[in-house]
């Protein structure tokens, strides 16, 4: 494990994003692993979260209006950073979350909805990540990995068109804390340029 994940004396808070097939959910979960071997406390959590509204989102077989998407999805983030993600911080255990605030600008935002007004709106109440891992891929490499990785249909926000215009916004965001990453190499390769860009951001901050 890097040394210098011991000797930051706050928790990380890192998200990852990207559209479906993008490879996110397991460098969350790797890297939510390598601090488990490390003994440094963290969560890996995820959004639509475990809560009651999370729970609810994940059932959904046909997709609501885009303003009720985005209302299901805001209250569900309030509810997970209120349950999850705030209490975890302030007791000095490190958060790793698949799928945040971008998610929302992205998602939401193909549908039609303003992405400056989507994430305006987040961030009078959303907790400002250290990083957020953006993995970049095609969208037809990312089809193709849904298709091979599981027998079950396509979810509803999975549909090639729709995961075009998510991609586009994706790319369009500039903020100082995104690390765009090429989600075409190997899950290996992927892992060490996070842990590289982490050691980086660590000792830029120290000096």
């Amino acid at each position: 494990m890097p040394r210098f994940m011991h000797l930051r004396k706050k928790p990380w808070f890192i998200v990852f994003e990207g559209i479906d097939g993008s490879g996110k959910s397991t460098q969350a979960r790797l890297l939510a692993d390598k601090l488990h071997q490390a003994d440094i406390p963290v969560i890996l959590t995820a959004e639509p979260s475990e809560g009651p509204i999370g729970c609810l989102i994940r059932t959904l077989r046909t997709r609501p209006s885009p303003e009720e998407e985005r209302q299901l999805f805001t209250q569900d983030r309030k509810d997970h950073i209120s349950r999850v993600i705030a209490p975890a911080l302030k007791n000095g255990i490190s958060v790793i979350c698949d799928r945040y605030v971008y998610s929302s600008v992205a998602y939401q935002g193909a549908r039609g909805i303003d992405p400056r007004q989507i994430l305006e709106e987040n961030r009078t109440f959303a907790l400002e990540p250290d990083v957020t891992f953006l993995l970049r891929i095609g969208v037809d490499e990312a089809l193709s990995r849904i298709c091979e990785g599981r027998k079950e249909a396509f979810t509803i926000f999975e549909a090639k068109a729709n995961l075009e215009r998510v991609a586009a916004i994706y790319d369009a965001l500039d903020d100082s804390h995104v690390k765009k990453i090429d989600a075409s190499m190997s899950p290996e390769e992927i892992h060490r340029e996070i842990l590289d860009y982490l050691r980086l951001a660590f000792t830029n901050s120290s000096a």
